[in-house]
């Protein structure tokens, strides 16, 4: 969840950076909460959904993630053309991720609920 969060908010950051050396910093960070996010991708798969639908979960969530990798870049060259800068796109980019890790945040809870669902039924 942090590296998802910390995704969004380096992605934010990028517009901020007006000497060489802080880009490379926010890049290098980026870098290492994307590589997190994607190591730790296919456990959390597999705690959601069990052994036997792990691979369908991960399928599932590669494709929607390819989804706004398609989608993103023609429509920050829009902006672009529009308003005459990429900052709102970078800023744009940061919201989804921040908003993926505060609802992923709520998986535990919801984890637990279901656990006490069951443990009632029994």
């Amino acid at each position: 969840v942090a590296s998802f969060f910390f995704i969004g908010l380096m992605s934010m950051m990028i517009p901020l950076c007006h000497v060489f050396g802080a880009l490379i910093a926010v890049c290098l960070f980026m870098g290492l909460f994307d590589g997190c996010f994607i190591c730790i991708m296919a456990p959390i798969a597999f705690e959601l959904v069990g052994a036997q639908d792990v691979s369908q979960a991960i399928g599932f969530l590669l494709g929607l993630m390819s989804i706004p990798m398609t989608v993103g870049p023609p429509i920050a060259g829009l902006l672009h053309d529009r308003l005459g800068t990429y900052d709102v796109a970078f800023y744009l980019a940061g919201v989804p991720p921040i908003i993926g890790g505060a609802v992923l945040c709520f998986i535990p809870w919801v984890h637990e609920r279901q656990k006490l669902k069951e443990r009632a039924k029994s």
